[in-house]
């Protein structure tokens, strides 16, 4: 099947480069995303639009990561939902282009917001990987750095 290209996206800060402007973002224990712990399509959604969050945090726009890659999911995983046994609506999520939106928009809220929970780990673990430091002694790093914070991430 063709793949469709992905070119730069130019955002202002405070706008997706996914839907633009970014308002009314719900928090990721949220009624609509169905409340307790986030669905696995929505964990996958957040961790796939993280390096654009983290690009848009740092150079205030898109040049070389990739948002369409979270639409794309979404679109995979609804054709494949009953063969692979996820189900996408799942946690009150509709249907549509619409709908879709709004999860994305969401989805990059909430990249967003953990990548600015998690600052000061991420800018020690840069410290340390520009230093040579080894992959294990980045591992160490982030297991002492999120001690006791796994289960909300």
């Amino acid at each position: 099947p063709a793949t469709a290209a992905v070119t730069p996206v130019r955002t202002r800060r405070g706008e997706s480069p996914c839907t633009g402007p970014l308002t009314h973002l719900a928090p990721l224990h949220s009624p609509q995303a169905g409340g307790g712990q986030p669905r696995l399509a929505d964990r996958v959604l957040v961790w796939l639009l993280s390096p654009v969050a983290a690009e848009v945090a740092a150079y205030g726009d898109v040049t070389i990561s990739r948002p369409a890659l979270a639409a794309q999911f979404l679109q995979a995983a609804r054709r494949r939902e009953a063969s692979a046994g996820v189900d996408v609506q799942e946690g009150g999520w509709g249907e549509g282009e619409e709908a879709d939106e709004v999860r994305l928009r969401w989805a990059f809220g909430e990249a967003k917001r953990l990548l600015a929970a998690n600052a000061a780990a991420q800018q020690a673990l840069q410290d340390q990987m520009a230093a040579g430091a080894s992959v294990g002694g980045s591992v160490l790093l982030l297991e002492e750095r999120l001690k006791g914070r796994w289960g909300s991430v």
